[in-house]
């Protein structure tokens, strides 16, 4: 082939790609580099793969969009309507798709990206840039930033894959930012066929009057970010404050000066700038040790919460008991009946795996809070041999597949499988899992979210005590799908001389299993129930007796189901939450 047909070929191509709207990432292997065809959308910059969906405006409307071959766009317009719950900062205005859960936002002037989280005007660094959303894209060294969601990025820490990418400033575009609390805004970004990250060059902004407040401090717009007892300040976008009254997702947030940070604000014309904290696993506030700009400040820190608080537990309550603190609430059958709420058992844990063939999380099995980091499960739900970033524990949910502003999720950071466990008889069948957390505390209790007790050394319960199961499971054994709706039941602790191979299809009935269930045939624990609680009530509190391990069949009468028996696991329990504190 001439050199100049070599040539025509190329240019053409060339061509072909720019026509087509394509964009070229450098994917780097160690020192291998090769070319992948990207979206690019001309309005906002942000670099899509193959695969990707995204939502824009244009001029007729929302478009729901999707990266196809060769790098093109396949758009269609949907309808829209407004968000049940915003999800857009700075007083965007938030819409969903009709008949899915994807959304935009309308950004007013002045703010950008997928969620009105990047401030085009905003030109300084304040404090540590933990706060910074604004444009700046090169490092001190004039190099350019890679873009956050590129795919050369993938196995590093910190992309815009990440769960939590919103909270920490990462999404689709290259602007420097600074998640992980260093001294500066940094980017990761080419040298030569490697990837590295470098520092940007941002300027600081002028301290001047910052720092300090003048009268209550509702101007206040400093980087003070703990309170006066040293806790550290949440963001004002935690999941956990969602429901608060003074959030990031306000409409008038920017105003009160909320976002994407952990700063101390004064948003309610309070006594002095203030934030949220959590004291002992319970969601509060505190006022915060700012000094006034023309003498030092004598706030008193109060430890109350916040008016209004619907998701506050006012009886202080810790492990086993719930909000309303009755034990005597109308019976909701886990097997074959009606259905109930996660504030019933708050320290229902569901624990999902993900599948990579249906390419989300799914249902596996059940779980029991039983501290801020902690879940005990049963071990036989984990045979096929998970990798901890495979699971997932989602607590205080109702509906299993439905988000809820109550949830609170959770990524494995490990979790262990009692070593003694046997397959053949679901002896030893316990497992507990730690979850994993930046901050040191994980579980934060509300009235969907409570641990429950873990039994005195020695407890022993009468016969026949009316103990709670519950769980997201089957609610017969021939049903194909597990149950949407968290369902609880009640059954009776069986006698030890009752609970024997005979009652049970000859199976092995070991002194490491207890057995209870109802009388009449209709409340017990199904597949997919396995790993949850059975909790029985002790000296006021519900106190978690056994884990749902195995039984012959569902509801069937006169057939208990068999339940490992926690009391037998104390120090093992124990000993594994003391080699490992959380962070």
């Amino acid at each position: 082939m001439s050199r100049s047909l070599e040539l025509f070929i190329l240019l053409a191509a060339l061509c072909c790609a720019l026509a087509d709207n394509v964009s070229v990432t450098r994917i780097s292997s160690w020192a291998i580099t090769t070319d992948v065809l990207l979206c690019k959308d001309s309005k906002d910059s942000a670099v899509r793969n193959f695969g990707d969906t995204w939502m824009r405006w244009r001029q007729r409307g929302a478009e729901y969009c999707r990266c196809a071959l060769k790098g093109k766009e396949r758009c269609h317009y949907v309808p829209v309507v407004t968000c049940q719950e915003s999800r857009c900062y700075n007083g965007g205005i938030c819409k969903e798709a009709l008949y899915s859960s994807d959304f935009l936002c309308q950004c007013p002037p002045g703010f950008s990206g997928t969620q009105c989280e990047i401030n085009t005007d905003e030109k300084c660094v304040l404090g540590q840039g933990g706060a910074y959303r604004g444009t700046w894209s090169l490092s001190h060294k004039g190099s350019t930033c890679i873009n956050w969601n590129s795919t050369t990025l993938r196995g590093r820490q910190y992309t815009a894959m990440r769960r939590d990418a919103s909270i920490l400033g990462l999404g689709n575009h290259n602007f420097c930012r600074n998640p992980d609390k260093d001294s500066t805004p940094w980017c990761f970004v080419y040298k030569g066929s490697q990837v590295a990250w470098e520092y940007c060059s941002i300027s600081k902004c002028p301290e001047s009057k910052r720092e300090c407040v003048q009268g209550a401090g509702q101007s206040y717009r400093g980087s003070a970010v703990s309170s006066r007892s040293g806790a550290q300040c949440l963001p004002w976008d935690s999941p956990y404050i969602k429901r608060r009254s003074f959030t990031a997702w306000r409409p008038d947030a920017l105003e009160l000066g909320l976002g994407s940070h952990s700063y101390c604000r004064n948003p309610d014309k309070d006594a002095g700038p203030w934030c949220h904290i959590v004291k002992n696993n319970q969601l509060t506030w505190e006022l915060c040790d700012v000094p006034k700009c023309s003498k030092p400040s004598t706030f008193i820190t109060t430890l109350v919460p916040r008016a209004p608080t619907s998701d506050s537990n006012q009886n202080g309550a810790t492990c086993g008991q719930r909000q309303d603190n009755s034990l005597n609430s109308v019976s909701f059958r886990i097997f074959g009946g009606r259905q109930s709420d996660i504030t019933d058992q708050p320290w229902q844990v569901a624990i999902n795996v993900y599948r990579r063939k249906h390419k989300k999380h799914l249902h596996l099995c059940g779980g029991i809070l039983i501290d801020s980091c902690w879940v005990l499960s049963a071990a036989h739900c984990f045979e096929e041999g998970f990798q901890p970033s495979q699971l997932q524990a989602v607590l205080g949910r109702t509906f299993r597949k439905q988000n809820s502003s109550s949830e609170q999720i959770f990524e494995i950071e490990k979790f262990w499988v009692h070593q003694d466990f046997d397959k053949e008889t679901y002896d030893n069948d316990i497992a507990l899992l730690k979850l994993k957390t930046d901050i040191g505390i994980c579980a934060i209790h509300s009235p969907e979210v409570l641990p429950a007790c873990l039994p005195e050394p020695g407890l022993v319960l009468p016969d026949w005590t009316e103990c709670e199961i519950s769980g997201y499971g089957k609610e017969t054994e021939f049903d194909y799908e597990y149950s949407e709706r968290v369902k609880r039941g009640f059954v009776r602790l069986w006698p030890r001389d009752r609970c024997v191979p005979a009652v049970l299809s000859g199976r092995t009935v070991t002194d490491n299993m207890l057995c209870a269930g109802d009388t009449r045939g209709r409340d017990d624990a199904c597949q997919g129930d396995s790993g949850g609680p059975l909790v029985c009530p002790s000296g006021g509190r519900m106190t978690l007796m056994g884990v749902i391990s195995w039984g012959d069949g569902c509801g069937n009468k006169d057939k208990p189901g068999v339940y490992t028996r926690v009391i037998h696991y104390l120090d093992w329990i124990r000993s594994r939450m003391a080699e490992e504190p959380s962070v």
